[in-house]
């Protein structure tokens, strides 16, 4: 009764041990075909008027005025 219970766990141990194994395939069934708008690019908007050194800029400025040590005026 106890070798049977025994042999049982074993079994069934190795039964989930190799179930766990096993690879599943994970390539896309089908091609899909991105059905949005086109995206702009964000120096194109009214803002810039296409000028990407005006939108670098503006993105350097708006960085500089989130970096806390730079916002902060303590000196050591």
């Amino acid at each position: 009764m106890m070798a049977r219970r025994i042999a049982f766990l074993v079994v069934s141990s190795l039964t989930l041990i190799l179930v766990g194994c096993g690879e599943i395939d994970q390539t896309a069934k089908s091609e899909k075909v991105y059905a949005g708008k086109k995206d702009t690019r964000a120096e194109d908007g009214l803002a810039f008027g296409g000028d990407k050194k005006k939108w670098e800029a503006a993105l350097a400025k708006r960085s500089a005025t989130q970096n806390e040590y730079l916002r902060t005026d303590v000196k050591k």
